[in-house]
């Protein structure tokens, strides 16, 4: 009873420290959004100065005369931005809202905080970006891992419901193959591809030999500030003549996910329409979970393509080949170019 004691102990210490982490970060992004508007208003300005003003002129004006940002009103509009509990983030097609808010009935309320995800492993994650940057930021967490750990861990933030932290997935049902192993593979080919685009990628892993758990995914996702969070997976299912491909998109849960719902969903409809085109697949298309810790526990767009099924012989012996992986991975980089803007 002691050990269990302790171990609640340290869980709410955990709590604590990344509550106040969470708020932290959140007033740092009120402050960087005052700035940028304060940037906007000292342009607008100058613009008007040389113009020669709003109502005309020679425009042979002074432009040092004209009022332009300080650090002094920026702290102040900064200070403004706060109290109104205004927040922005760039990059991300989703606005950032999270405010205090009435949760599904299985939860607490959630305020602008976050649990610190706790790991059993050390393993750093692996950041690559192109030379020609485009600035833009893709998670990818290749699902699952060597072993599953069957720990629990709220489903979503101040849940009573709990889930296994990661399971351990499926296999082919003829190659014998992990599911873990073949997403890890098409994701490190994924990462390959983006990075070739000019994206920056951080991996949530590289190697069978981690324990990470889907909250601890997530929170890779989060530190990142991710444009898109691409949890790549693939399926199983009692019925071995079920083929075919769909992508998984977060439910709108007040507090939890209705800052990312809209996007994540724009995100799904775009890359089941690419893989279905580039695989040939058959479409299943897209689906609304309430239930994937990752997706709940995310504040960036997430999205889980399940690239088929390995419990049918056909698709299974299809999904170990190169050249079908490689039909993934160009259906899933379209869709994410297209989503992030940077199509041609």
């Amino acid at each position: 009873m002691d050990q269990q004691h302790q171990r609640e102990r340290e869980t709410q210490e955990l709590i604590k420290r990344f509550k106040e982490k969470r708020a932290r970060r959140r007033r740092l992004r009120l402050a960087l959004a005052g700035v940028a508007v304060l940037v906007v208003i000292g342009g607008g300005l100058a613009a008007v100065a040389l113009a020669g003003g709003p109502t005309g002129g020679t425009g042979l004006v002074d432009v040092s005369s004209a009022t332009a940002p300080t650090a002094s009103n920026v702290t102040t509009a900064a200070s403004q931005a706060q109290s109104q509990g205004a927040s922005t983030t760039t990059g991300n097609t989703a606005t950032r809202r999270r405010t205090t808010t009435t949760l599904p009935t299985t939860t607490t309320r959630r305020t602008t905080t976050t649990v610190k995800p706790t790991t059993t492993s050390t393993t750093k994650t692996n950041t690559t970006a192109s030379p020609a940057s485009s600035g833009k930021v893709v998670v990818i967490d290749p699902g699952h891992q060597a072993h599953g750990d069957s720990s629990l861990e709220p489903v979503g933030p101040g849940s009573s419901e709990k889930k296994a932290k990661v399971s351990s997935g499926t296999a082919g049902v003829v190659t014998g193959i992990p599911e873990s192993e073949l997403v890890l593979a098409v994701g490190l080919k994924l990462r390959d591809s983006l990075k070739a685009h000019g994206i920056k990628v951080v991996m949530t892993r590289t190697s069978q030999d981690v324990n990470i758990s889907n909250i601890a995914r997530a929170q890779i996702a989060n530190e990142a500030n991710a444009d898109l969070f691409v949890r790549v997976h693939a399926d199983g299912t009692d019925n071995s003549s079920t083929t075919g491909i769909h992508v998984l998109y977060p439910a709108t849960i007040e507090g939890w996910t209705d800052d990312i719902a809209v996007a994540s969903k724009k995100a799904a409809s775009l890359a089941q329409q690419a893989l279905v085109a580039a695989t040939g697949a058959k479409d299943r298309g897209i689906d609304a979970r309430s239930d994937m810790t990752g997706f709940n526990w995310s504040d960036v767009p997430a999205i889980i393509p399940e690239i088929g099924f390995m419990t049918n012989a056909t698709e299974d012996r299809l999904l170990a080949t190169a050249e079908y992986q490689d039909k993934i991975v160009k259906g899933l980089t379209k869709a994410i170019l297209e989503f992030l803007g940077l199509a041609s």
